[in-house]
């Protein structure tokens, strides 16, 4: 596989170390909310920038359908916990090989089949969705299509993470737009919030309940 831009990873799926795999099960997933319930499958995905409201619009969709919120993020802080002495591409890479190896476990450790993926798709989207599609999730995406400003705007608003600097998201924009593109070439999002309805969660959770619901009544 090429390198399709400049920060694009071409690492292999899975590998984690086990000693790591066995610390993330038990301080990562095994805390997650709603891992005890039983839902038809169904990964929700996020096509869009970095820091524009996923993880709050993620919430919300777990709180009233009772997801899995998967979140790369937390699985780096677990990380960091692990051992601080990682840097922060060594820290990338274990959060993609253990993330990809709790994808394709995932039906074996819940019997909720609700996840909600709080992260970019666009990126890895052909070596993500198969693993998914192949375990039998329909897929519902959500498209955050903001003008060049807002972006810009909520990330500031937001500030440093722990494992990620407010002007290194700034700095990705532009791959962010790039991989989005190619992306929407081969997946169309099932709703799209833009600068006049971004604050509109009743739009992505009408239309979600109602594939939920079909799903649920199969």
């Amino acid at each position: 596989m090429s390198q399709i831009s400049p920060t694009y990873k071409n690492d292999k799926p899975g590998g984690v170390p086990p000693k790591l795999k066995e610390y993330l099960d038990v301080n990562y997933f095994a805390n997650l909310q709603n891992i005890e319930l039983s839902n038809p499958k169904l990964l929700v995905v996020f096509s869009g920038g970095n820091a524009v409201g996923k993880s709050t619009l993620s919430k919300k969709i777990s709180k009233k359908f009772g997801g899995i919120v998967l979140e790369n993020d937390e699985i780096k802080d677990c990380i960091v916990k692990f051992n601080p002495n990682y840097t922060r591409d060594e820290r990338n890479k274990l959060t993609w090989q253990y993330s990809t190896d709790l994808y394709a476990r995932l039906s074996d450790l819940t019997n909720n089949g609700l996840i909600i993926r709080d992260g970019v798709i666009d990126w890895y989207y052909d070596r993500i969705l198969p693993m998914f599609k192949a375990e039998g999730y329909e897929i519902f995406i959500i498209g955050l299509d903001l003008s060049d400003k807002k972006p810009i705007e909520l990330i500031k608003s937001r500030g440093d993470k722990p494992t990620v600097s407010a002007d290194r998201l700034i700095e990705l924009i532009p791959e962010h737009d790039y991989h989005k593109e190619i992306f929407r070439k081969s997946y169309t999002p099932d709703v799209i919030l833009n600068d006049d309805n971004f604050n509109d969660d009743n739009i992505v959770l009408s239309k979600l309940g109602n594939v939920f619901a079909n799903l649920t009544n199969k």
